[in-house]
């Protein structure tokens, strides 16, 4: 997968998207220097209104983004660390050694300065200044490898060496900072709050402007002659050396995890041979290696610091431009490889997938949120993207296309993982897809929910069935949501056994609350997804091919018999009490765990009932005793009714399918909403 994600940035640099080259990253810059060539300057600031038309909230400003600021790897991953600086582009801490916290003031003030036990202590530099003589020295150093290419970033380190110019140029700067930070209501921030103001302050990104005689200048990072000489600098500091997994060539090792949306470093693949960890702290600090040494890792993986980079902007861009979120940090990245083609075309496939619908299923508890990224609600979108994106592609070779999906956990705090990936053709996808709705999808009759519903084919999504099993998924430890996405959707495997079992156990349990008027349309839906639970365990896993979506009155199995008849006889018993509550309805486990003595009490109870109520199922009941007795002495073809259970998975699809060819008379308009049990077109 890291081979993978360094060819999809080669595939956007050259295509030309916005992403940034290596040893370089994407900086918010608020704040532009120019040096005139009269040894003058003047400040502009480059903030511009926030565009508030997608946003509801009070339009702020934003930076303008720069993709061509240089970073170190220390200054990638910094925190409070005083030997970090950017490149070049930096904010007035660094620049200027301005903004050092209270706290820190008072650590140094806290230190004695006298001699103790003998011993004369060094005195420490202020955390400002620190970072201030960093910035300058890192400088310095740079333009000294090339002082003939690099005069434009000379000209910065004279200024900011002289400490005249340095405290008239900062004088500018903060003004500006003063002037042009506000809060959400356009007032200074300065005026209101300076803590808060400093707090902002402080994280405004600052650039370079050189001017020439007649040339009006470009940011000195973006430079190509700068760019160059940066990298090489860069390169020129490693001392460690490893064999790429990538390509198996010697490169410079890439010392730090590379963060991945400027948050947390990625950690692991759950796959020893791609684990993208980097020279782990035992090897830390000692370059070189003797004969019988490792390459300077003790970690599975060895990865370049320029594969490092690319892997980790690839996927940042990913993230941005081609992912699905679905709630509590997880993100699904999916992109289509459009092979080793020159052209300078990215493959947009995997945008159709992962734009959101406009349809949403019914059945969907809770909404995915996030503010990047695109949002799919459930799985059930996903099938749907699937479906819609095939319909639309004409072209020859599309099946071929590579089609990759990288599941990860996006933390807040401490390092990302990846739960897991995977890596197939679009013609497998498509079959996958087809598979797992061919294994669950049901029959919904007419008006089921509510009186505007049609009837329609449902495919219980993931999101359905962990709600409807009691699982909040994006609140549980093992992830469930994300791995079920790639293995069963994606990757075409069934549907863990016991997830299915829970939604069964769960239907079963909570049989009776089908009689209350405030449950019984969140019961009908749990119903219906149980079904197509129970439907995908036959099909799956117990390799019952021939359980279809409808009625089958060719299977003879006990279990959907069994499920059959218990339909059957719970139409009548609530036709008979005007739809109120039933013996069946505290019966339905008792089905299942004990068919024989169930069954014969159901169906004597039903023959009390008014022969014109029993009529409508009499051919029904007919067939199915063809199949099956109730007691040995009955008549028919069938063999008795087990008397120590049956199946439930085929018991709850028997169910299910006689129960929706049910058709109750419907009652008069005028008995209004209250009688929702009326609604015709169920068996209620």
């Amino acid at each position: 997968m890291i081979a993978e994600l360094v060819r999809q940035y080669d595939t956007l640099k050259r295509c030309n998207e916005a992403v940034p080259d290596p040893y370089f990253d994407e900086l918010g810059v608020w704040i532009e220097i120019v040096l005139k060539s009269d040894d003058s300057f003047r400040v502009n600031w480059l903030g511009k209104p926030k565009d508030a038309s997608k946003d509801k909230k009070t339009a702020k400003e934003e930076a303008c983004k720069d993709m061509d600021c240089p970073v170190t790897e220390k200054s990638v991953c910094r925190s409070s660390g005083n030997d970090s600086p950017h490149g070049l582009v930096d904010n007035a801490t660094w620049i200027f050694g301005k903004f050092a916290t209270e706290k820190q003031r008072q650590k140094l003030q806290a230190v004695p300065k006298k001699p103790v036990g003998g011993k004369q202590r060094k005195e420490k530099i202020p955390p400002d200044e620190a970072r201030r003589q960093a910035y300058l020295s890192q400088t310095k150093a740079f333009y000294d490898r090339n002082p003939e290419t690099l005069t434009e970033v000379k000209e910065v380190h004279d200024l900011l060496s002289c400490d005249a110019k340095r405290d008239e140029l900062w004088i500018a700067v903060e003004k500006l900072l003063k002037d042009k930070i506000v809060d959400g209501r356009g007032v200074k921030l300065f005026e209101k709050d300076q803590r808060k103001w400093q707090d902002s302050a402080k994280k405004k990104y600052i650039r370079w402007v050189v001017e020439r005689m007649g040339e009006s200048g470009k940011p000195v990072n973006a430079l190509g002659n700068v760019k160059k000489e940066w990298k090489a600098f860069q390169e020129g500091k490693n001392e460690w050396w490893i064999t790429s997994l990538v390509d198996g060539q010697r490169k410079p090792a890439r010392i730090l995890h590379p963060k991945i949306k400027k948050s947390a470093s990625l950690i692991s693949f759950n796959n020893a041979a791609t684990y993208c960890g980097h020279l782990s702290p035992e090897y830390r600090g000692k370059p070189g290696k003797g004969e019988e040494e490792t390459d300077g890792s003790s970690l599975p993986a060895q990865v370049g610091f320029e594969e490092a980079e690319k892997y980790t902007k690839a996927l940042d861009w990913l993230i941005e431009n081609s992912s699905v979120k679905f709630g509590g940090g997880s993100v699904n990245c999916i992109w289509v490889d459009k092979g080793q083609s020159d052209v300078q075309a990215l493959d947009y496939s995997a945008y159709e997938i992962v734009k959101p619908q406009d349809e949403k299923s019914i059945f969907t508890r809770g909404k995915a949120k996030g503010s990047k990224g695109q949002v799919l609600a459930d799985s059930g979108d996903f099938l749907k993207a699937l479906q819609r994106f095939r319909s639309g592609q004409q072209a020859a070779g599309y099946r071929d296309k590579r089609f990759y999906l990288l599941s990860l956990l996006l933390r807040q705090k401490g390092r990302h993982a990846i739960l897991g990936s995977y890596v197939g053709t679009m013609g497998l996808l498509d079959d996958n897809a087809d598979k797992f709705i061919r294994r669950t999808k049901i029959l919904i009759p007419p008006q089921y929910l509510n009186k505007k519903d049609e009837a329609r084919e449902f495919c219980p999504t993931l999101m359905d069935i962990l709600s409807a099993a009691g699982i909040k998924s994006e609140k549980k430890t093992r992830l469930v949501w994300d791995r079920e996405v790639i293995e069963v959707i994606v990757a075409g495997r069934p549907l863990p056994a016991d997830l299915c079992r829970l939604v069964i156990q769960k239907a079963i349990k909570d049989k009776h609350l089908e009689r209350s008027e405030k449950k019984r349309t969140e019961y009908r839906a749990l119903l219906a997804i149980a079904a197509g639970c129970a439907r995908h365990y036959l099909t799956a896993i117990m390799r019952k091919e021939g359980y279809g979506m409808e009625l089958d009155t060719s299977i003879r199995d006990a279990g959907y018999l069994v499920g059959r008849l218990f339909a059957l006889c719970e139409n009548i018993q609530k036709r008979g009490r005007d739809w109120g509550p039933t013996l069946s309805d505290k019966l339905f486990s008792a089905a299942i765990d004990m068919p024989r003595q169930t069954l014969v009490q159901l169906y004597k109870n039903c023959l009390c009932y008014p022969k014109d109520i029993s009529k409508a199922n009499s051919e029904c009941f007919e067939e199915i005793f063809n199949k099956v007795k109730l007691n040995d002495g009955d008549s028919g073809q069938g063999e008795v009714i087990p008397e120590n259970g049956v199946e439930q998975f085929a018991f709850m699809l028997g169910y299910w399918h006689q129960r929706r060819e049910l058709r109750p008379k419907a009652k008069k308009e005028s008995d209004g909403d209250n009688n929702n049990e009326n609604e015709p077109q169920t068996n209620e």
